[in-house]
């Protein structure tokens, strides 16, 4: 008897109500929790890196070097916890990358780099286009591809399509953070003046850029005071329709005005084409459609469909064609994971009922896997993880583990029955029996995996949900060994109806287990050598971040 605190398995025997209960309510919210989780490819990673892009165009590589290179580098030198800086110099464009130490804050990293280049900004060139500062974001690639194409429309139409109906419509749905066009055109005013006439009324390029200029600006006007309240105030000169824009008066000097259509041809156009996309060898438009670092990929997937189902109702002449979607690597290796996890489960009890010989004593120790296995969802779900490669595989793994509990206690108990002990009784003495020693090594199995989820590094970052995931299933299996197993045996065993005590220990491994006592010395020489050899044949190991 182990007495004291372990003898909770006792207690569960005398009161199967509030142990039936909470069991009950844990894996009902474990499987309400396993089908909210949401599907990915991996967990979520955090890169800490940081690209500083600044552009001039028409500079040489040289130029770039010389002017920005080398004072944006000079200016990000002076972070901390910086792991290294380097940059990639190419015509007209400068990006200068910072690698964080694992484990900083990104955002505020951001906001320091951002805020150093506000300070610099002064000693770079006047001509350069705005500087760029953002995060490396593996969870920013398109999940989606998509081709679309509207014999009706033109390019023009069909962009402004994409860029308008079909990004409003599915930014609308949850998980989308974003759709990008691929090809097509923008949509542009355009103004070709005519040099003839523009000469006849003493007009010159600069003065019409300059109306142009005024015409479609927006101003603040100050504040106001009106009544005793205060007002803002704000000048609206940009027009909002083709029409407003051709009305447009021109001033030539000496208080005389002309009308923009009276020198200029206006009309609706396009810009510069400066990317295309094709489709079996015929130019369409196409888009993609990007998610949010916490949104399931299946669930953002689901959507997308749903809402390009209702756009292609809507609008017939409309056609959308997949081109690539990476949910479906996820889907496969989610199902793929999901099948080996029931296989694992039922070749589990194969196995049991091979040794035990007993379809009660079976059952039982059966029950315990997705008893165990459910409610670690709910705490998968409260710590914001995800069903994902890493956390599938540590389930998968854990699997086996979940069951030696159960096993160890339902064999000291049928052992008890099959010399003669009532089920009730031989349950209050074999789950007791042994007690200590179930804790004992599942402990030593939390102890062995919990570390691995506070690895430093990026490995770290892959194994966090990977060792929680297999304590928390362990935890979860002592539980169910301790308070469950000992009370389905107590009532769901019937007693032997031919008692018989147990077959004595013999055979090689009882004779070897009595040289290796009788000859302590040399056994612990042996185990000794072959730990050292397994040590030596570690460098001979290849080394790399991820397997091939």
């Amino acid at each position: 008897m182990t007495g004291g605190s372990l003898r909770i398995s006792a207690w569960a025997i005398r009161n199967p109500v509030p142990v039936v209960v909470m069991f009950t309510a844990l894996v009902i919210a474990g499987m309400f929790a396993f089908s909210g989780l949401p599907v990915k490819q991996f967990p979520n990673i955090e890169f800490p890196i940081i690209t500083v892009t600044v552009t001039q165009s028409g500079a040489s590589p040289a130029e770039i070097e010389t002017q920005i290179t080398r004072p944006v580098e000079d200016a990000m030198a002076g972070i901390s916890n910086v792991n290294n800086i380097y940059s990639t110099v190419t015509q007209g464009v400068s990006s200068t990358t910072l690698e964080l130490d694992i484990g900083q804050d990104v955002r505020k990293k951001l906001d320091e780099t951002r805020a150093r280049m506000d300070q610099v900004r002064a000693q770079l060139p006047r001509e350069i286009d705005e500087p760029t500062v953002r995060e490396l974001d593996v969870a920013s690639q398109p999940i989606m591809t998509y081709a679309i194409s509207a014999p009706s429309m033109s390019v023009e139409q069909l962009s402004w399509f994409v860029d308008d109906t079909v990004a409003r419509a599915l930014q609308a749905r949850t998980g989308v953070s974003q759709v990008n066009r691929v090809g097509g055109v923008n949509r542009e005013i355009n103004v070709l003046i005519d040099p003839d006439r523009m000469a006849a009324r003493g007009l010159t390029a600069p003065q019409v850029n300059n109306a142009l200029r005024g015409f479609s600006l927006d101003a603040p006007g100050g504040r106001l005071q009106v009544g005793g309240r205060e007002q803002t105030l704000r000048v609206l000169g940009s027009a909002s329709t083709l029409a407003a824009l051709r009305e447009l008066e021109v001033p030539t000097g000496g208080g005389r005005f002309v009308k923009l259509t009276d020198i200029a041809d206006v009309g609706d156009g396009s810009g510069e084409v400066r990317g295309f996309a094709r489709l079996n060898g015929r130019p369409v438009l196409g888009f993609q459609v990007l998610k949010t670092k916490e949104a399931s990929d299946v669930s953002v997937e689901d959507e997308a469909v749903a809402a390009l189902d209702q756009l292609a109702a809507k609008h017939p002449g409309v056609s959308f064609t997949p081109i690539f979607s990476a949910v479906s690597f996820t889907r496969a290796s989610y199902k793929a994971t999901l099948n080996v996890l029931i296989e694992g489960m039922l070749l589990a009890a194969l196995v049991v009922y091979l040794f035990l010989r007993e379809w009660r004593a079976t059952l039982i120790a059966a029950v315990a896997m997705p008893v165990s296995l459910l409610p670690t969802f709910l705490v998968m779900s409260m710590a914001g993880f995800s069903l994902n490669m890493v956390t599938l595989l540590a389930l998968t793994l854990v699997i086996g583990i979940l069951v030696d509990d159960a096993i160890v206690e339902i064999e000291n108990i049928e052992k008890r029955v099959a010399a003669g002990a009532r089920p009730y009784q031989a349950s209050m003495e074999g789950a007791d029996a042994i007690g200590l020693a179930v804790v004992a090594t599942t402990a030593t199995i939390v102890v062995v995996f919990t570390p691995v989820s506070f690895m430093p590094g990026m490995a770290g970052q892959f194994f966090k949900e990977f060792g929680l995931s297999v304590s928390v299933a362990v935890l979860f299996s002592l539980a169910v060994a301790r308070f469950l197993t000992p009370l389905m045996a107590a009532y769901l065993l019937k007693p032997s109806a031919d008692p018989r005590p147990r077959k004595p220990f013999v055979g090689f491994y009882r004779r070897a287990l009595e040289w290796s006592l009788d000859h302590r010395i040399l056994a612990v020489i042996f185990g000794g050598v072959l730990f050292f050899l397994s040590l030596a044949l570690i460098p001979l190991l290849p080394k790399g971040f991820q397997p091939e």
